[in-house]
């Protein structure tokens, strides 16, 4: 007889674009850094990593588990520091009047100095809205802690790094602030979350934050964390996985929790699984459903991807990078590797190191299109996730004879690998599992490249970089 299960709707299970809830998945050493930060009384907190990471969902979760209420503000590139501080008031259930009212003594308009605020609370009363006034001697930002103190709660900062530098150096002397009032406000602190050089901004743009900052780094999941994802949803929906399917969705995530989730929604949508299964016999997600979750991804990124690529290819000798990227293993390859790929296989053209590294950073620098990722971790570049790489793979074959291209010649090129992708995924014959992650071609493309060379490649950087370790 079938036990009562408590149901779900699969878009509560696996949320691609919000923060998981119901399966979230916990990751303990993180988890206990973050605890200790938020407990500790005028600590600031800086949560770093990649897009992705999953930083975002651990705090959140973090929060509501230690009962810490939290105002929000994301940051968008043309965003002012005046702009966030009203975002505080307008997220407390308070209107900030604009037209500042300066004092007689105050004469550049364009200060952020002492100044009236008008402020309307959102509550009605039996007669006018409630007002409240707030001191000239009292500056705005001081004016937005104390009210977020008193209400007991943190500051949470999304996407810092989007923000001009001017403004980051205003929040980084605002956290001193912050500091400063944790004695009458033991729970109030900012916590900035933003990409990997964001802990870094904060000390760099004031040097007395170096020992008020917990700077915590949020690695991309590994596999085990992934896999975790997919078996607690599948099991709180009550279906089943094939072992292979699990093997593809966990590679082709990359440690993304975003690109997992979005690929086992797919995946439900494909077997109309809209909720919990409450019948005896439990659905089990093939290669049928895996083929076409990735179709559909490729379909939806299709912008995306070939954004990526059209910027990237406007950088000179960035298709050098790319292609010892290619053809390495799935871990990446260092700066040294990379640059010894390219004077091993490009005898035309030298690079020189300043060069490479302009070039790196070009296709790394996620206030453009992006394709490559640096794990400061591991000291290496790697794709931003496997469908990057498939499709630079697709791409260079493609491009194999056309040196010099306009515009209009990428444009059909990047047409021509999406359709070539968009193939292979409903062909039997690339099904994807286990450790082969690529994609299989016809013996008459050219270049040829297989799981092969990418280990003998590997394989071969391995070994120098161990000498210059020695060396060292």
């Amino acid at each position: 007889m079938f036990e009562s299960i408590d149901e779900y709707k699969v878009e509560d299970i696996f949320t691609p674009t919000s923060p998981a809830r119901i399966n979230f998945i916990e990751r303990n050493i993180i988890n206990r850094r973050v605890q200790r930060a938020l407990k500790t009384p005028g600590m600031q907190v800086v949560l770093y990593g990649h897009s992705g990471s999953g930083k975002t969902t651990l705090l959140l979760n973090k929060l509501a588990r230690l009962d810490y209420p939290n105002v929000k503000t994301n940051c968008t590139e043309a965003m002012s520091f005046e702009s966030l501080i009203s975002d505080v008031f307008i997220k407390l259930n308070l209107v900030v009047d604009i037209s500042q009212t300066t004092t007689e003594s105050q004469v550049d308009n364009t200060s952020l100095g002492p100044k009236f605020l008008n402020l309307s609370k959102n509550e009605k009363t039996d007669t006018t809205t409630n007002r409240v006034k707030i001191s000239n001697l009292e500056a705005l930002e001081l004016s937005a802690a104390k009210l977020i103190g008193e209400k007991g709660m943190c500051w949470v900062i999304e996407d810092f790094h989007k923000l001009e530098d001017c403004v980051k150096k205003k929040l980084s002397q605002l956290m001193k602030v912050f500091m400063d009032l944790s004695d009458t406000y033991p729970k109030l602190k900012i916590i900035a979350l933003g990409a990997k050089n964001t802990a870094r901004e904060v000390v760099q743009l004031d040097s007395e934050m170096q020992n008020r900052v917990s700077e915590i780094y949020v690695p991309l999941m590994d596999n085990k964390e992934i896999e975790m994802i997919v078996n607690k949803g599948c099991g709180l929906l009550n279906i089943k996985i094939a072992k292979a399917t699990l093997e593809d969705v966990v590679k082709h995530s990359n440690g993304i929790a975003s690109i997992c989730h979005h690929l086992c929604l797919l995946m439900c949508e494909s077997s109309s699984i809209d909720g919990t299964d409450t019948s005896d016999s439990q659905y089990t997600l093939d290669f049928d459903e895996f083929n076409f979750a990735v179709s559909e991804y490729i379909e939806q990124e299709s912008d995306t991807l070939k954004s990526c690529f059209q910027s990237a290819m406007k950088i000179k000798n960035s298709y050098k990078v790319i292609q010892s990227l290619v053809e390495c293993n799935n871990e990446g390859l260092d700066f040294d590797q990379i640059y010894s790929y390219i004077h091993d296989n490009f005898d035309a053209v030298k690079i020189g190191k300043s060069e490479l590294n302009k070039i790196l950073s070009k296709l790394t620098d996620k206030t453009n299109s992006y394709v490559l990722i640096f794990d400061d971790k591991a000291d290496t570049f790697c794709f931003r996730d496997p469908f990057h790489k498939m499709f630079a793979g697709v791409f260079l074959r493609e491009k194999h004879g056309h040196q010099k291209m306009s515009a209009k010649k990428i444009d059909e090129i990047l047409n021509a690998a999406f359709s070539i992708i968009k193939k292979k995924y409903n062909s039997d014959e690339n099904r994807v599992s286990g450790d082969n992650i690529y994609l299989s071609y016809d013996s008459n493309e050219i270049p040829q490249w297989n799981t092969d060379d990418s280990d003998k490649l590997a394989a071969k950087y391995s070994k120098s970089k161990d000498s210059r370790m020695i060396d060292k």
